[in-house]
């Protein structure tokens, strides 16, 4: 049986710290045997939150303090050496683990992750990338706010390494790359979409990746694309506008249907197709199925989670880490890199 993935869980992190992410990471390690969790927190918060007796491979880890969603990123790590994000930080530096989540700060995430990890040989900047639900499966978005000022080689970069993660993690064996927008035409897009548009291109046909052109935002949803890079700005905009519309739609058609059954005296058959009707709805449009975002581009795996993951999102935030750890992403990021130098595609 070969060694178990470890992980460190900020237990701190988040809106719903500690309880979600105590809760997720116990539901973790029941599950899956070949991890092992280390949750790193504030001890007693911590294990308050938990049964007296854990399974084998969670332990705890004390961390005195917490990095707040209002602390600046990089002068919070300073200013708290010893805050749970820190910890965890230092656990992936020094390679007792080899993955963290975390549902707290994001920018203080990343600048944790890039002090312990570094970003990977070649790699000029890390991007994160987030699964969207789509028509048809899955559209990773990269970047989604890590990077906002973008060079043409960041395109290429986060294209060849959400490619290599969306086969790897998802299962999708050729992925498809598109360029967000706004237009499909070549010609639409200022002159440096343009010009990106061409180095894409060059490197899809010199068998770097599959990218077969331009999209706009519709086409996210749409599943017209495995993948989607973009600028962060743009990336998070999405991000955010997916949330807040997918919230502001449950809760209208929610009353809607509620109103529904009432016009229809409530009988048991209508109330019992609708409520199936909103559960699978639900489903599709639950963020928690998809657990977290993966920093891509770094020397480890940090799996950045939402701010209000609960007690499942925690859970398959942890699951991704160990199959971005076990499946070796990072390994196949850098042979796709040395690929497009190897082939004159990243100049």
């Amino acid at each position: 049986m070969s060694d178990p993935i470890k992980i460190a869980v900020d237990a701190m992190g988040g809106d719903n710290a500690p309880q979600a992410n105590a809760e997720g990471a116990l539901a973790a390690a029941l599950e899956a045997q070949d991890v092992e969790i280390h949750l790193v927190g504030k001890t007693e918060a911590v294990k308050a939150c938990l049964p007296e007796d854990l399974p084998p491979n969670l332990h705890l880890v004390p961390a005195k303090d917490v990095i707040t969603m209002e602390d600046h990123p990089a002068k919070s790590l300073r200013r708290k050496p010893e805050a749970s994000i820190a910890v965890c930080g230092n656990l992936l530096r020094e390679r007792k683990v080899q993955a963290i989540v975390s549902a707290g700060n994001t920018g203080a995430v990343i600048a944790a992750s890039l002090f312990a990890a570094r970003l990977l040989p070649g790699v000029h900047r890390p991007g994160i990338a987030v699964a969207f639900p789509s028509r048809t499966g899955t559209t990773v978005l990269c970047d989604v706010g890590a990077n906002i000022q973008m060079k043409p080689i960041h395109y290429l970069q986060y294209a060849v390494m959400a490619s290599a993660y969306c086969h790897d993690v998802l299962g999708v064996e050729e992925p498809r790359v598109g360029l967000l927008n706004i237009g499909t035409e070549a010609t639409k897009g200022g002159s440096e979409l343009r010009a990106i548009r061409t180095m894409l291109e060059e490197a899809s046909e010199k068998g770097c990746l599959n990218f077969v052109g331009a999209v706009e935002g519709n086409h996210i949803f749409e599943g017209n694309m495995d993948v989607v890079v973009c600028d962060g700005f743009s990336g998070n905009t999405i991000l955010k506008a997916a949330e807040g519309t997918g919230r502001v739609v449950m809760e209208q058609l929610t009353k809607a249907v509620n109103e529904s059954i009432e016009e229809f005296s409530g009988t048991p058959e209508v109330a019992q197709a609708f409520g199936s009707a909103m559960e699978k709805l639900k489903a599709f449009t639950d963020y928690s199925t998809y657990g977290g975002a993966p920093l891509l581009g770094i020397d480890g795996c940090a799996i950045i989670a939402h701010g209000r993951s609960n007690a499942r999102a925690v859970k398959h935030a942890i699951l991704v880490a160990r199959d971005f750890a076990k499946r070796e992403v990072n390994a196949h990021i850098l042979q796709r890199l040395e690929e497009l130098t190897t082939k004159g595609a990243a100049t």
